[in-house]
C-alpha cells in the first residue's frame, strides 16, 4: 500500500518589501534566522523587510540624490532635503529665494520617500501654467511618469482619476472646485506638494480649504514670498503644516503682531524659533550663487513686402474665422508660424488644406496663405541672423520653435559655411549628446535648437543666445535664456530677440522689455510676477484672442496697454512682498 501523500503545505505569502536602502543589518540577527529550519525563508524576508523599515526612516544616508538626471545639485539643497526628512518630519515650508531650487529640493524629497516605500500616492498642487511644466520636470529628471489634470483620463471618470496611486499633477484652480474638491479629499494622500504655496496664505479662499481639508502624512508648501500683506498669511501657512503651532488667530495678533502695523512682528525672537520648526529659508548670498550680468536686446527689421502681406493674410483669415474654434485654433497656431519664418506657415497650411477637419471656405484661405508664403525667398530676420553670427564669433545658440523653421536655418548656415548642428525633441537620447558634445568641442559654433533646448545639458560654456522667434509667453523665452544665464555661468550672457515690425511679436517685446522691464529680473523672478496676475490664462492665450476679436489696430494697442498695466501692477506686488520677505526673515532660517 502506497504511503499517504504529505498534506500540502500551502506556500508563504509573497511578500513585497519597500523598495530602500538598508543602512545598517543586525547580521547576528539575521545568521540566527538563516541558520534555522529551511521552511523559515518568510520569517527571514520579514525580518529583512523590518530592518529595511528601521532604516527607512533614519535618513543616515540620502537616496534620492543618485537617482536624479539632468539636475545640478548644490550643498544647500542637500542639506534642505536632509533637514525637511530628519528634523522637520516631511512637512514643511520651503521659502527659499527665487531662482534656488525650490522645485528641485521638493522632487529630492519625493523621490526619497518613493524609494524608501513611504510615497505610494503624491499629490501636486500648482498654479494651471505650471501643470505640464512639473509633469515634465518629473518625468526627465526623476523619470516619475505622472497623471495630470490636462488629461482625458480625469473627464472620463474623475473619482477613479483621484483615488488611484501613483504621482498626481494638479490645477489648483481645478481641485478646488465644487465638483473636483470632495474627490481630492476622499482618500488619505502620502504626501502632498504645494507649488506657488502664497495662493493657499488666506483661509477665507477655497485654496486654503482644500489643503486644509487634505489628510496627508507629509506635506510641503513652496513659495519664495510666504507673507504678501501682512503677518496673519504666515500664520494660515504654518497652521497647514502644523495645527496649533500658533495660538488662534486673535491669539497670533496679540503676541506676534504690532497693532498699528500688521507687517511688523514683535516678540520676534520667539516668533523666529516657532518658526524654525516648519520653515527653511536660503538666500543667494548664504548659498554662494551668484549670476553676472545679461543683456537682453531687441533687433526690429523692416519685412520685406512679401513677408508683411503673408502676416497680414493671416491675420485676416484668423478674424474671419474667430466663431469657428476649430478653424481660430488653426488660424493662431498659422499667426505664431508666421512670426517664425514662410517655411513653417506654408508646411502647416498645406497640411490643413490636404485635410478633411476644416471647411471648405476655410481651406480656400489656407490656400491664399500658401500661395504668399511661397512667394517670399528671402526674410529679413534670416539677414539680421547671418550680420549677428559674423559679428559675434563665439558660440550661438539660436532658439525657434518650430522645426521646418530649424531646416530652413539649417539652409542657410550651411550656404553661408557657418559650422552648426540641429537640436529638437525628435532626436534619440545618444544622437542628443552627440550634438550637445559638438557644441561644447567647437565642432560646431551654432546650435540650431527647438524649445527642447538642450534640457538637462550644462552650455554654461555659450554665452550668446538669439531668439530667432518669439513665443508670447515670457516665461518660455526666461526658460530658454535659463539654459546659459544660470549658476555656473561666469561671463556676460547676450541675447538677441529678433522680430520684424508691426507683427504681434514687437508688441510682445514693447510689453515685457521697454515698458515693464521683465528681462532684468533675475532667474525665477519672471514666474513670480505672471503668478500676480489676476487672470491666470497663459498670455500667449489672450493675445491671440486679442487679435482674433479685434476690428481695428486701435483695439489691438488698448489691449496690450492693459496687459502692460497688469504687468506692471503685478511686479509692483512681487517687489513689495520680497522686500517684505526679506526685511522679517533675513537669514535666520538658512541651511
Amino acid at each position: 500500500m502506497a504511503a499517504p501523500s504529505p498534506p500540502s503545505v500551502p506556500p508563504p505569502p509573497a511578500l513585497s518589501p519597500p523598495r530602500v536602502h538598508v543602512a545598517s543589518v543586525d547580521v547576528a540577527a539575521l545568521a540566527d534566522r538563516l541558520a534555522g529550519p529551511a521552511g523559515d525563508l518568510a520569517a527571514v524576508a520579514h525580518t529583512i523587510a523590518a530592518h529595511a523599515l528601521a532604516a527607512a526612516g533614519s535618513f543616515s544616508e540620502l537616496l534620492s540624490p543618485a537617482s536624479l538626471t539632468g539636475v545640478e545639485r548644490h550643498a544647500y539643497q542637500v542639506e534642505t532635503v536632509r533637514r525637511v526628512l530628519r528634523v522637520l518630519r516631511g512637512r514643511a515650508l520651503l521659502a527659499d529665494e527665487v531662482g534656488l531650487g525650490k522645485t528641485v529640493e521638493a522632487i529630492m524629497v519625493l523621490r526619497e520617500y518613493q524609494l524608501r516605500g513611504m510615497a505610494r500616492r503624491v499629490l501636486i498642487l500648482v498654479p494651471p501654467p505650471l501643470v505640464p511644466q512639473w509633469a515634465e520636470e518629473l518625468a526627465t529628471k526623476a523619470g516619475i511618469v505622472v497623471r495630470h489634470t490636462d488629461e482625458a483620463q480625469l473627464r472620463l471618470d474623475a473619482a477613479e482619476f483621484w483615488r488611484g496611486d501613483g504621482v498626481v499633477v494638479a490645477s489648483l484652480a481645478l481641485a478646488r472646485g465644487a465638483r473636483h474638491a470632495p474627490l481630492v479629499q476622499a482618500a488619505p494622500w502620502d504626501l502632498v506638494i504645494v507649488d506657488e504655496a502664497h495662493r493657499v496664505k488666506n483661509r477665507a479662499t477655497l485654496s486654503w480649504k482644500l489643503v486644509d481639508g487634505l489628510t496627508s502624512r507629509f506635506l510641503l508648501l513652496l513659495t519664495a514670498t510666504p507673507i504678501e500683506n501682512d503677518l496673519e498669511e504666515l500664520y494660515q501657512l504654518v497652521t497647514l503644516l502644523r495645527p496649533g503651532q500658533f495660538p488662534s488667530p486673535a491669539a497670533f495678533r496679540k503676541q506676534f503682531v504690532e497693532p498699528k502695523d500688521p507687517t511688523s512682528p514683535k516678540n520676534r525672537e520667539r516668533l523666529r524659533a516657532l518658526l524654525a520648526e516648519v520653515m527653511i529659508r536660503n538666500t543667494r548670498a548664504q548659498s554662494g550663487l551668484k549670476l553676472p550680468p545679461r543683456y537682453v536686446t531687441t533687433i526690429a527689421v523692416e519685412p520685406e513686402p512679401g513677408e508683411r502681406a503673408l502676416y497680414d493674410r493671416v491675420v485676416a483669415l484668423l478674424r474671419a474665422h474667430a466663431a469657428d474654434s476649430g478653424a481660430r485654433r488653426a488660424a493662431s497656431l498659422l499667426l505664431l508660424e508666421a512670426g517664425s519664418s514662410p517655411q513653417a506657415a506654408a508646411s502647416t497650411a498645406r497640411r490643413m488644406r490636404d485635410g478633411e477637419k476644416h471647411s471648405s471656405t476655410f481651406r480656400d484661405g489656407l490656400a491664399g496663405v500658401i500661395s504668399e508664403a511661397d512667394r517670399v525667398s528671402a526674410t529679413r530676420k534670416a539677414t539680421a541672423l547671418l550680420e549677428l553670427l559674423r559679428a559675434h564669433r563665439e558660440p550661438a545658440l539660436v532658439f525657434s520653435r518650430y522645426h521646418r523653421t530649424l531646416d530652413f536655418l539649417d539652409e542657410l548656415c550651411t550656404r553661408e559655411g557657418i559650422p552648426h548642428a540641429i537640436f529638437h525633441g525628435g532626436l534619440d537620447a545618444a544622437r542628443r549628446r552627440e550634438v550637445v558634445d559638438s557644441f561644447r568641442e567647437g565642432a560646431a559654433r551654432v546650435l540650431l535648437t527647438s524649445d527642447a533646448g538642450a534640457e538637462g545639458h550644462n552650455l554654461q560654456f555659450c554665452r550668446l543666445l538669439v531668439n530667432f522667434d518669439l513665443p508670447w509667453n515670457p516665461m518660455v523665452i526666461e526658460q530658454r535664456i535659463g539654459r546659459l544665464h544660470r549658476f555656473g555661468q561666469t561671463g556676460e550672457v547676450r541675447v538677441y530677440n529678433l522680430c520684424a515690425r508691426g507683427t504681434v511679436e514687437e508688441r510682445v517685446l514693447d510689453v515685457l522689455d521697454r515698458r515693464v522691464h521683465l528681462f532684468e529680473l533675475v532667474v525665477g523672478e519672471m514666474d513670480m510676477v505672471l503668478g500676480n496676475l489676476a487672470d491666470e490664462r497663459d498670455l500667449e492665450e489672450r493675445i491671440l484672442a486679442l487679435y482674433a476679436e479685434s476690428r481695428a489696430e486701435s483695439e489691438i494697442e488698448s489691449g496690450f496697454d492693459r496687459i502692460a498695466e497688469e504687468l506692471l501692477r503685478a511686479r509692483g506686488v512681487y517687489e513689495k512682498a520680497r522686500a517684505l520677505d526679506d526685511a522679517l526673515f533675513g537669514k535666520d532660517f538658512e541651511t
